[in-house]
């Protein structure tokens, strides 16, 4: 809803820098620091490619919580904290985590693979294996490069303790960095596993990791992941895969950024010969078997594969898996792919900025999907279509879901000529309304869906910086936008979580007198 403004990367500059301005201040406690690290134990698989990690660092064993937790946001002192990123939303999502801050465990970097608690070095494993439920965790300013495994083990940060929250004390997630290094962590896994419900990822970063860098496994229910940068994943950046028939529910991916780096495109995994059909295996946020998410106000920038420059090894840094073979290009996932969701479930995407992906967000695909809704998203591009550049929005074979009051714009001419697609003929109850594109809303594969009040010929002159990616409206008299959108049903803000009051603008943002 905001008026002339900087491009959407200066979006992201704020929602990254401005969180630490004000500290909260407060007397920091510890809590268990000494915890027995694990032993060896196989996890389930995690579905696709990717496959559970022998656990072994030597000592006791982690016992699984088979039990469902929330987010454990409620109670607790007032530690360290950042100050509220733009946006009410995001603000008070900050402060909920800060005020839950109870017992404490606080960490400095220590040398490479090492840190220190109270005088005393050990691992990052270790802090995170023996903190107690209901402890946060605070990191320190720094690097935190994760050791490289041997023997057997696994050296990522495992959580199997519900209730524990990881964040950086300062609030400032540029200023946190748990580095993988592009090391292998023991099987493939990634450099932080959650199998605990209620646990907190908050204001750091993570990067640089030949698979994913957060994974959820079957007990992660109710887990947060809010003011997080993820950075160059050599798969999926943030995957879910129980496996077994079990469900990944209820958690929240919110106020974070995910972005690929050319340095992280020749890292991606790749799949398929050197000579065609090659599977660029990288995407934002890739879910199956998943209830009831809610993603929302993060930014995701750059996530695709690039055909050109210097062939790349198949399974990045595990080429020898696929006998050192190479490829260049392939279409990566969506930056926003859930798989699936159950009859009576149904998943919330929202308020997010989708710039330069390969394809921005994805509902199913194989599996019937259920309940969803997609709104106020603005997705961007300004490549060509080509194999590693795809359409912006695509739902298939869902029922009872909403794309609504989405902004979606390719700036390239040759661009994709589809923004939105819905498919399949057992599509059912689907609703397509009020987006603001500039390419088609098609239908394929016979399916079905309401349509109404969308349009489908915007102009890069009706946007603040079209050419870059800011898909604010530029100003309220556009005659096919201001106030054309059907009236739709708990509808009640745009983009940027301000209230659409009177009659509904079409796309992502709703125009106000004050531009």
């Amino acid at each position: 809803m905001r008026g002339a403004e900087p491009a959407i990367l200066g979006r992201m500059v704020l929602l990254r820098t401005t969180f630490a301005c004000v500290l909260l201040l407060a007397l920091a406690g510890c809590g268990d620091d000494d915890g027995a690290p694990d032993g060896a134990m196989d996890r389930p698989d995690g579905g696709g490619a990717d496959a559970g990690p022998v656990l072994d660092d030597g000592g006791g064993v982690d016992g699984g919580p088979g039990v469902d937790g929330g987010p454990g946001l409620d109670g607790g002192g007032s530690e360290d904290g950042g100050a509220p990123m733009p946006g009410a939303v995001c603000a008070e999502r900050t402060a909920a985590i800060v005020d839950a801050t109870g017992a404490t465990i606080r960490v400095r970097p220590a040398g490479d693979g090492q840190v220190e608690v109270d005088g005393e070095t050990r691992t990052l494993r270790q802090v995170v294996s023996g903190a107690a439920e209901g402890t946060t965790i605070l990191l320190e300013d720094g690097t935190y490069t994760l050791p490289e495994a041997s023997g057997g083990s696994y050296t990522g940060l495992y959580f199997t303790t519900p209730n524990v929250t990881l964040r950086s004390a300062s609030g400032d997630a540029s200023a946190v960095v748990i580095d993988s290094a592009y090391r292998s962590h023991g099987g493939s896994t990634a450099p932080i596993t959650v199998d605990a419900p209620g646990v907190v990822l908050a204001s750091f970063t993570v990067r640089r990791s030949i698979f994913h860098l957060i994974h959820l496994w079957k007990d992660a229910d109710g887990v947060v992941i809010h003011d997080v940068d993820l950075i160059d994943g050599g798969q999926q950046f943030l995957k879910s895969s129980p496996g077994d028939g079990l469900n990944v529910d209820d958690v929240e991916v919110s106020c974070s950024r995910f972005r690929m780096t050319d340095a992280g495109r020749d890292n991606v995994w790749g799949y398929g010969s050197p000579d065609g059909n090659t599977t660029c295996y990288t995407g934002g946020i890739d879910t199956h078997d998943a209830r009831d998410w809610h993603v929302h106000d993060s930014v995701f920038e750059g996530i695709y594969c690039d055909a050109d420059g210097t062939p790349r090894p198949a399974h990045g840094q595990a080429a020898d898996q696929r006998g050192g073979m190479t490829y260049t290009g392939g279409l990566a996932e969506h930056a926003i792919h859930m798989w699936d969701s159950e009859e009576g479930s149904g998943h919330r995407i929202e308020r997010n900025h989708i710039v330069d992906c390969a394809r921005g967000i994805g509902l199913g695909l194989r599996a019937e999907v259920y309940g969803t809704t997609i709104r106020n998203n603005m997705v961007f591009s300004r490549f060509p279509r080509s194999g590693e550049h795809d359409v912006g929005i695509i739902v298939e074979r869902a029922h009872e879901s909403a794309v609504v009051n989405n902004t979606v714009f390719f700036a390239s001419p040759d661009a994709y000529p589809n923004a939105i697609e819905y498919r399949w003929g057992s599509t059912s109850g689907l609703r397509v309304l009020n987006n603001l594109t500039n390419g088609r809303i098609r239908a394929r594969n016979d399916a079905t869906a309401t349509l109404g009040g969308n349009v489908e010929a915007a102009e890069a002159s009706w946007f603040v910086d079209g050419a870059e990616g800011d898909l604010h409206l530029a100003r309220c008299d556009i005659a096919e936008v201001d106030g054309a959108g059907e009236s739709v049903a708990g509808l009640d803000d745009d983009f940027d979580g301000e209230a659409r009051e009177g009659a509904i603008d079409v796309g992502a943002d709703q125009c106000t007198s004050a531009r």
